[in-house]
């Protein structure tokens, strides 16, 4: 243990020792949502001046190639960074959190506090089409549960701070952090009780306070009430709920049937990023909104310019090219 790690530690285990349990929760509770948040930075930050080094938005992406060979080469790096420093693999996002709330007591290993970071950055930042919110949810649930075992917390408490992480991360990640908690109480901590909410609330208002004060940013995605709700809306909310419910099985069922279909060159690891980098690129040449994490084709649609999204498609620029 290094010299300045110990200095670290010692205040707190002195909180540890003369503080109660509820009291060293909530203090704790601060420090994984300052901590989840500044992750939450680093990580919108990286991939914002990945994007910058590409000339994301200038003339550069206005060449469609550019489209196919950027996310191809960051499947690729991501790959190798994962190969050479990784070499256990660092899992497949929530469902691994899920794994070791039941079956590890909560343990979430030391190397997914950055380690999701640094490999999401780097795929996002390329274009490929992958959103924040698993990264950070693994990242900010790998920091409280490392924190509750550095501090010899039992299994309930380790969990509850490892679901505070998880909402200071999403609560960073969207200025959002009712969203985080929710996120913690339906996802995580299914039965939780009433007075986990306040450790929740407090990682996640931290969180994300620490990523408002840092980005200057406002919130991502803010829906104002145009029209008096009616009742005879009512079903349209229901046909809405059912086709979104019909559209997550569709896609989880793909999603197995290619995973399915490519485990036969599980070995071949850089063929098969290359494939999936390649067919990805293909894919965002006619769709261009499936470049990157995917949030400003959101606000687009939220602002009504849909018609934005499709403007720089491979189809579009031959026309443009043949007209």
């Amino acid at each position: 243990m290094s010299y300045s790690y110990k200095k670290t530690k010692i205040p707190l285990l002195w909180l540890r020792r003369h503080t109660s349990d509820r009291e060293f929760m909530l203090i704790s509770s601060v420090l994984i949502g300052l901590t989840a948040g500044l992750a939450a930075v680093v990580l919108k930050t990286m991939v914002h001046y990945i994007h910058v080094l590409l000339a994301y938005g200038n003339r550069l992406l206005d060449q469609p190639y550019w489209l196919v060979v950027f996310p191809m080469i960051g499947i690729l790096l991501t790959v190798l960074v994962v190969r050479l420093f990784f070499k256990r693999g660092i899992g497949r996002g929530t469902a691994n959190i899920l794994y070791s709330i039941s079956q590890k007591s909560s343990m979430v290993e030391r190397h997914k506090m950055y380690s999701h970071v640094v490999t999401s950055a780097i795929t996002a930042g390329f274009g490929g089409s992958a959103g924040l919110e698993s990264p950070i949810v693994v990242t900010g649930s790998a920091i409280g549960s490392n924190y509750g075992r550095e501090y010899h917390l039992n299994y309930r408490d380790r969990t509850l701070l490892l679901a505070s992480g998880a909402a200071a991360g999403i609560a960073a990640v969207f200025n959002a952090p009712i969203a985080g908690v929710l996120f913690a109480i339906e996802v995580l901590i299914t039965d939780i009780s009433i007075s986990a909410f306040i450790p929740l609330i407090i990682s996640a208002v931290v969180g994300a306070l620490c990523s408002k004060i840092i980005l200057q940013e406002d919130v991502l995605f803010y829906i104002g009430q145009r029209e008096i709700f009616a009742a005879e809306h009512v079903p349209f909310y229901v046909l809405l709920g059912i086709l979104c419910g019909m559209m997550s099985v569709y896609y989880t069922r793909m999603v197995l049937l290619i995973e399915e279909h490519f485990e036969a060159y599980e070995a071949k690891v850089y063929p098969r990023a290359l494939v999936g980098g390649m067919l990805l690129g293909l894919l965002i040449m006619l769709f261009p909104p499936l470049f990157g994490e995917g949030y400003d084709s959101i606000l687009l649609l939220e602002s009504e310019n849909a018609a934005q999204l499709l403007q720089d498609s491979w189809l579009a620029f031959l026309a443009r090219t043949n007209g």
